[in-house]
């Protein structure tokens, strides 16, 4: 660890909670386990990791003194959130809607889409509560699920103000008989689950508690989606950390590597910037480099694997005949958008008498600044999904809606304008993954439209890909349960809005999922030839083929090339050793001294059979 980054450290000393944040593959779990290790020596701290496809496991080899890891099981602990309130939920739902308590139960337990930000927001709340004297370190998932996660306050707080709906019908009936007001145990229930979540919001929006540091490289697309993040940040930024900043060498590219440096800490200014210096070899496990010195192994040699010739992987990459969809998936940072933009480009010239889309399911695209300031191939369409916009614009109109049908309704009497707030509650609470229902549908579109040759697609990292191809199922029971509950308000919800909206979403669910695991359907691997990464790869690989989807190709990106360097010939050695252990034909393609941005340079990028 340098020195300026333990100076850095050394000034969040007095706060409870720091979140370190960025783009997927900018070395945020890496800049996190350096804090922890760092606090470690002086307090007990816990690092705890809200990425559902965290790497936590293979950077600590080795247990650290004082420090407490732990990742994220989304599943477990909403299975005890609700064993602490689903009890209280059903009761005010008994109370206030029309529903009974056998529909509300089957609706709460399923897996809601989101539950992953959901409950990594409320653990954080929790371990900062339970340890006071701790230091908290978050190693966040990449930038669009963050910001979902930390938006988790808001959801909390509609789910209160949807129980204190559901009990205000209660409240107004007693008044009716008693002519008095009463409160009961589910008024203090409301009202303690509120202030939990106000107490929790409070806590990482207080610059005296709380910190947010964003990682960032200094490659443009991440500096601009770095500002983006700043700029949407509800907490407190003390300074932003320039990760692989070239070291002060002399050499030519040492020289234009700082003074891409440069222009990216202008662009971060005033903010203060940390720089944290590249290293030659590839980075390993903390203790790992002792025990590989203990065994007679240098720092970086992998143990007993073949080193295949350096023109073993050189191939391209095949075309895919008949195939309607391509998703390119892997590890934040390793390059699935410019692979996806280099595959979208060369089909589109390939063939200009077919159509293209290339399109971005991830909430924080980079895709739209590939394209930003060149136009793509008349027959090739970029698509970019700002699913949250639509989700509220949806919710807001409904609302409306509504609003429109209780006025009719209201001679009816307290009950039906007690039941209309809270249908609107219920909707408004719709957990953060819903809005990608919007994606999926919009996908099922695609793969609709026949005139289309080929759909590409740009995925959110690991973990959210995952779930992004369960949603046909999990999200499909979600919404036939959610249709199930408007039956019952089918009075109070007009034709044409939501109901017809999640008819359509079912129908998409069921269409892609078909599609998923047949023919037409194709996952390409992006990687880099890092050992972290490599088993990051291999874990996304396995859990893809357990799906019923299959792997169609494996894209090693940013391979050191071969050059009069000793320090690029080692590093190209260790790089082939560790992409051999895919026991796969791989397509390399080599690092390039400065960020590729143009179209022309993307189109030869991925190297593409004709």
């Amino acid at each position: 660890m340098e020195s300026g980054e333990r100076a850095a450290f050394d000034r969040l000393a007095s706060r409870h909670v720091i979140l370190f944040g960025g783009k997927g593959g900018v070395g945020k779990t890496t800049m996190s386990s350096h804090a922890a290790i760092h606090f470690a020596a002086t307090r007990p701290t816990i690092l705890f990791t809200t990425d559902p496809a965290s790497n936590l496991g293979d950077v600590f080899a080795e247990p650290v003194n004082n420090l407490t890891i732990e990742s994220l099981d989304a599943d477990a602990l909403y299975t005890r959130f609700l064993g602490e309130n689903l009890d209280s939920f059903l009761e005010l739902g008994d109370r206030g809607t029309y529903l009974d308590r056998d529909e509300l139960r089957r609706f709460f337990e399923l897996s809601l889409p989101g539950v992953d930000e959901l409950m990594a927001w409320m653990r954080i709340g929790e371990l900062a509560e339970e340890h006071p004297e701790s230091m908290l370190i978050v190693d966040t998932a990449p930038t669009g699920h963050t910001l979902r996660m930390l938006g988790a306050s808001d959801h909390f707080a509609q789910l209160a103000s949807a129980l204190d709906s559901m009990q205000a019908k209660h409240r107004g009936m007693v008044r009716q008989f008693t002519r008095r007001d009463v409160r009961d145990a589910m008024d203090a229930f409301i009202e303690q689950f509120d202030a939990r979540a106000e107490r929790r919001r409070e806590l990482l929006t207080d610059a005296a508690r709380t910190a947010f540091v964003p990682v960032m490289l200094s490659e443009p697309w991440v500096v601009e989606q770095t500002l983006r993040l700043i700029a949407e940040l509800p907490l407190d930024v003390p300074f932003v950390i320039l990760n692989r900043a070239a070291p002060h060498e002399d050499d030519a590219r040492c020289v234009a590597l700082g003074l891409r440096d440069a222009a990216a800490r202008e662009r971060v200014a005033p903010r203060e910037v940390v720089e944290v210096k590249r290293m030659c070899e590839i980075p390993l496990p903390p203790g790992e480099g002792a025990r590989r010195a203990g065994e007679g192994r240098g720092a970086n040699e992998l143990p007993n694997t073949p080193r295949p010739s350096p023109d073993a992987s050189r191939h391209p990459l095949p075309k895919g005949e008949g195939l309607r969809l391509l998703f390119l998936a892997g590890k934040g940072g390793v390059g699935k958008t410019t692979s996806a933009a280099s595959i979208a480009l060369q089909l589109a010239s390939q063939q200009p008498d077919k159509r293209f889309v290339v399109i971005s399911v991830d909430p924080a695209h980079t895709l739209r600044d590939v394209f930003a300031h060149e136009k793509p191939p008349d027959n090739l369409t970029v698509e970019t999904i700002d699913t949250r916009a639509k989700w509220r614009t949806f919710r807001d109109s409904l609302g409306a809606e509504i609003d429109r049908v209780i006025d009719g309704l209201a001679p009816k009497g307290l009950s039906v304008a007690y039941d209309g707030e809270a249908m609107k509650k219920l909707v408004e609470i719709a957990p953060p993954g819903a809005d990608e229902l919007f994606a999926i549908t919009r996908l099922a579109d695609l793969i609709a439209d026949e005139t289309i040759e080929r759909i590409v697609v740009d995925t959110a990292p690991t973990g959210h890909f995952l779930r992004l191809i369960d949603l046909p199922k999990s999200a499909g029971e979600w919404v036939r349960e959610f249709m199930r509950i408007l039956l019952r308000y089918r009075e109070l919800v007009p034709p044409g809005s939501l109901g017809e909206e999640l008819i359509r979403a079912s129908r998409a669910l069921t269409s892609l999922s078909e599609t998923l695991r047949s023919d037409n359907a194709s996952v390409i691997a992006v990687t880099r030839p890092e050992p972290i990464v490599i088993a990051e790869t291999k874990r996304l690989i396995a859990a893809v083929e357990e799906r019923g989807m299959r792997v169609g190709a494996i894209i090693a990106n940013y391979m050191t090339p071969e050059t009069d360097c000793p320090c690029d010939r080692d590093a190209r050695a260790q790089e082939l050793a560790v992409l051999a252990s895919l026991d796969r034909d791989v397509v390399t393609i080599e690092r390039a001294d400065a960020p590729v941005t143009s179209l022309a340079a993307l189109a030869t990028l991925v190297p593409l059979a004709t």
